[in-house]
C-alpha cells in the first residue's frame, strides 16, 4: 500500500526529472506539520474501535432489534472496517483513498441490501460513541469522514 496521499504522490509523479515548485511542496509541508495530530487520531481510533462500535450497535439494537438479530456480526464487521479505513485515511491525510477504497464498496453493498436508511442511523450512533470516547483533536479529524458516510447513506434513503 502506498504511504503517501494522492496529492503528494501525484505531485511527485508530475515532477519527474525536475524539482517541485513551491505550490507543489505545500501539500507535503502540510502533511508533515499535521503528522503528530493524525498519528494520535489513528492511535485513538485503533485503541477505541471495538468499544465505540459496540456502543453504537447497542444503541442501534434498541431501535432495530431485528436487524441486529439477523445481521449483528456483519454490522460489527462493516463498522469496524469503516473505522479502520477512516484511521488509515487520516494517517495518510487522504480523503480520496477513503472514497475509493471504502465508500464505493459500502455504498454498493448497502444499496444492494436496501439498508441505507437504517445504516445511516447506525453511523449516527457511531459518531455519538466517538464523540463520547475520543479526544476532541481526534474527533475533529474523524467527523468529516463519518459525515461523508452518513451523507452517502442518506442520499439513497
Amino acid at each position: 500500500m502506498n504511504t503517501l496521499n494522492y496529492t503528494i504522490a501525484n505531485n511527485l509523479i508530475e515532477a519527474d526529472g525536475r524539482y517541485l515548485s513551491t505550490q507543489e511542496l505545500q501539500p507535503l509541508e502540510q502533511y508533515i506539520r499535521s503528522y503528530n495530530a493524525r498519528l494520535e487520531a489513528y492511535q485513538q481510533i485503533q485503541q477505541h474501535s471495538d468499544k465505540v462500535v459496540l456502543q453504537a450497535l447497542r444503541k442501534f439494537a434498541l431501535a432495530y432489534p431485528d436487524i441486529i438479530q439477523k445481521h449483528g456480526p456483519r454490522c460489527k464487521y462493516d463498522m469496524t472496517e469503516v473505522l479502520r479505513y477512516i484511521a488509515l485515511s487520516i494517517l495518510r491525510d487522504d480523503e480520496i483513498f477513503f472514497k475509493e477504497r471504502m465508500m464505493s464498496w459500502l455504498d454498493t453493498i448497502l444499496l444492494a441490501h436496501k439498508r441505507n436508511s437504517s445504516c445511516a442511523t447506525a453511523y449516527q450512533y457511531l459518531k455519538e460513541a466517538i464523540d463520547a470516547n475520543l479526544p476532541s483533536s481526534s474527533i475533529t479529524l474523524v467527523h468529516p469522514y463519518l459525515e461523508s458516510v452518513m451523507l452517502c447513506l442518506n442520499s439513497h434513503a
